[in-house]
């Protein structure tokens, strides 16, 4: 039975295990109908895991979610009805033709011919590919792959698209263009997953973001929230006209309220906790009393990929 509210997916304590290892541990959250929610995480984090199970090819161990309306565990094909997927790596037949796949995707789907063959023609326009309608898909570059993938994913008008790190490999043109169109999908309403590596590309294109780590979930958030939590870093910059003495430098980190800072010659970096009402005034009015100029000075906010090291640490994962 389908559940009307204000969530596209809300997921229940979901857990998958795989023997004695948990890919995805108790894992809470909502997404709203309409938004562009993006996931986050390093290799091993339990993205993937969660996607599929979201998907439906794979079966929770414990917990739940619902999904465009519908109970994830027994209700399954009811909520594959609903849901789109563009993968990572291209799944389609490549040796037939955009259109002759979307027809095939079409049978799977029980649609009849002229809703395909007019939704198949819209789509390739949307995606850019309709010049390319009677052409074998393994002809394709990687870019018109995956905008194929999404013409795919679309053909039964799904309320809720999953993309599953789409950009990867692709070139920057490429990268840009399904950028250009995941913006347009989400602009017309659609709800849209998407996970990703790429830091910059999470900022740009999602309204808010959660980020896993070893199955659970760690951190959730707009781009904005999510930096200014505990442990991101403003950078102060200042450039002065000699070389700072050690007294002034332990002076302006006390000022500051720096937790770190470097000093290189007429050079200080001062990294603070956040930009305080007139700190700027205060750093100038105690370099003129020290008798330093203050050539330049440069504010670095904390980006999201120092928010992301921060709260998933260095080392390396498989």
């Amino acid at each position: 039975m389908e559940r009307a509210n204000g969530y596209a997916i809300e997921l229940k304590g979901l857990t998958r295990r795989f023997g004695s290892f948990t890919a995805v541990n108790t894992l809470s959250l909502q997404v709203k109908k309409g938004e562009l929610f993006g996931f986050l995480g390093p290799n091993g984090a339990g993205k993937t895991t969660t996607i599929n199970m979201l998907t439906t090819l794979l079966k929770p161990t414990d917990g739940n979610a619902i999904v465009a309306g519908y109970d994830l565990v027994n209700e399954d094909s009811l909520v594959r009805s609903r849901i789109g997927v563009v993968p990572q790596s291209f799944s389609l037949f490549e040796e037939l033709t955009p259109l002759e796949n979307l027809w095939y995707i079409g049978e799977l789907y029980s649609m009849d011919n002229s809703t395909v063959r007019k939704r198949s023609e819209e789509l390739l326009k949307i995606v850019t590919l309709y010049d390319k309608r009677n052409v074998p898909t393994g002809t394709f570059s990687g870019g018109m792959k995956q905008r194929m993938s999404v013409a795919a994913g679309l053909l039964h008008s799904p309320q809720i698209l999953f993309m599953d790190e789409p950009t990867t490999g692709l070139d920057p043109q490429s990268r840009i263009a399904l950028r250009e169109l995941t913006e347009e999908l989400h602009h017309s309403g659609m709800t849209i997953i998407y996970t990703t590596h790429d830091m910059e590309e999470a900022d740009k294109l999602c309204e808010r973001i959660a980020i896993m780590d070893h199955g659970k979930l760690i951190a959730l958030g707009t781009s904005e929230e999510l930096k200014s939590l505990q442990g991101a870093r403003h950078t102060i910059r200042l450039e002065l006209d000699r070389h700072a003495s050690a007294t002034l430098v332990s002076k302006l980190k006390a000022l500051s309220g720096a937790t770190s800072m470097r000093n290189d010659g007429p050079i200080v970096e001062l990294s603070v906790p956040s930009l305080r009402s007139g700190l700027v005034h205060k750093i100038s009015d105690l370099l003129t009393r020290e008798g330093v100029d203050l050539k330049e000075i440069k504010f670095q906010e904390p980006t999201l990929e120092d928010v992301f090291i921060d709260l998933t640490k260095k080392e390396l994962r498989d």
